[in-house]
């Protein structure tokens, strides 16, 4: 059976590209992607970046006319973003033909406080791995300092990491340690790993354009993040990656300003102790140690009582108040337990690189008999799924980062060993 959910997802996978191309129209100037179902008209940041992830290692399987059409939509995708970008910056997050950036994130004095995620320069890696070229890029390779630069000076932190400005579309919608939280306070795990991945992908575009002077500077960023999430995000205790509040200060000489101020306050951050899958995603990036990913593994991850599904791994602890796998929203959209593809494939990953094979084979496998039985029930995918039935909860048709589970396909039939594009932490090889 899971060999007739690989072939039958593969065939619908490479057989629904076409489905998520558009054609240059309004203000966006190239053909781009979309994630499909509800999103049928709207170029998404991270989605687009996770798409061309999923497709890359399924290109033996796409006949040369694909290949090209495919490159073109994504090239299109990436230049649409860079052609609306600010001076200082600043890129949108979600563009549709009628308007450059929906969410104002780029524009000054704009509604919201977050700008795109930071996928780009792996997103544009993807690209260039895929097409085999890096040139492409280098007219936008300034562009793409400028918005890591903006990254570092808005979103920045004593403390080495990042936060986001808000909660509005930072893509894990309502993760209960950003959502509903103030404002530039939640380090939240998911963008400074993002950030980390990101840093590691410039490093590589600046060694494949020739520009050498930058690798030193990147790899400078590459170990300051690093440093700022294990002193910032590792509980010892609970043996659990926790995203974090900056929002820690010493208010004593508002109230009390004539008074000694004594003991000084210690500590910069505050954990955020509820447990969402983006606990794991050091793993991901290759920041946590071996002793962390055993205990990040053994503790929780294969734990029925908290992220452990007979479907794949839950978004959000099943011991935490927060957790509602069966509700259908699509604002926000629910990460509060159901099983999303994304996310799995990040800790599917993550598994891989620590050598972990095992666990990655089953958490894969759940994941494409999930997508296959989907497939045979219902003729499409959706977008998330309950934990402890299968059942799909939202948007039919949805394609998006789904098609990561192709890669899955393609990597455990290939036995594909994991790329180390960046050391582990304690020089773990």
């Amino acid at each position: 059976m899971l060999k007739q959910h690989s072939e039958r997802l593969l065939d619908f996978i490479c057989g629904q590209t076409s489905a998520i191309y558009r054609e240059a129209q309004g203000c966006l100037r190239h053909p781009f992607l979309v994630p499909g179902g509800l999103f049928h008209d709207e170029l998404w940041d991270w989605d687009s970046f996770w798409i061309v992830e999923g497709i890359a290692p399924l290109r033996d399987r796409l006949d040369h006319e694909s290949r090209s059409n495919f490159l073109t939509h994504a090239m299109g995708s990436w230049i649409n973003f860079f052609e609306h970008q600010t001076e200082d910056g600043a890129l949108p997050i979600m563009m549709k033909a009628s308007v450059g950036d929906f969410f104002a994130s780029s524009s000054p004095g704009g509604t919201e406080k977050n700008q795109a995620k930071p996928v780009f320069a792996q997103f544009a890696r993807g690209i260039a791995r895929m097409a085999g070229d890096y040139r492409w890029m280098e007219p936008y390779y300034e562009n793409l300092k400028r918005f890591h630069q903006r990254w570092r000076s808005k979103y920045g932190t004593p403390c080495g990491l990042l936060v986001w400005g808000s909660d509005a579309a930072i893509g894990v919608d309502n993760d209960p340690t950003t959502y509903g939280r103030p404002e530039f306070s939640s380090a939240n795990l998911l963008l400074n790993c993002l950030f980390h991945q990101e840093l590691g992908a410039m490093k590589e575009i600046a060694t494949e354009l020739g520009h050498e002077g930058d690798v030193n500077a990147w790899e400078r960023e590459i170990l300051l993040i690093e440093n700022a999430v294990q002193s910032e995000c590792w509980d010892e205790i609970d043996g659990f990656f926790y995203t974090v509040d900056v929002q820690c200060r010493d208010h004593r000489h508002e109230h009390f300003p004539n008074i000694n101020r004594g003991m000084e306050m210690s500590w910069r951050t505050l954990p955020q102790k509820i447990k969402v899958f983006t606990g794991f995603l050091p793993l991901w990036c290759g920041i946590a140690t071996e002793r962390q990913a055993r205990q990040l593994v053994e503790r929780h991850l294969l734990n029925r009582d908290e992220f452990d599904s007979p479907h794949g791994m839950r978004s959000l602890s099943k011991q935490e108040k927060m957790y509602d796998p069966a509700t259908d929203s699509a604002n926000p959209s629910n990460w509060l337990g159901p099983v999303w593809v994304v996310a799995n494939y990040m800790v599917y990953e993550g598994l891989r690189r620590y050598g972990y094979h095992e666990e990655a084979s089953v958490l894969a496998d759940k994941i494409i008999t999930l997508l296959g039985g989907d497939l045979e029930r219902d003729a499409v995918l959706h977008e998330c799924y309950d934990p402890d039935t299968g059942k799909p909860n939202f948007n039919a048709g949805f394609l998006s980062w789904n098609v990561l589970a192709g890669a899955m396909i393609v990597q455990q039939a290939a036995e594909v060993p994991f790329r180390r594009d960046l050391q582990m932490a304690e020089g773990i090889a």
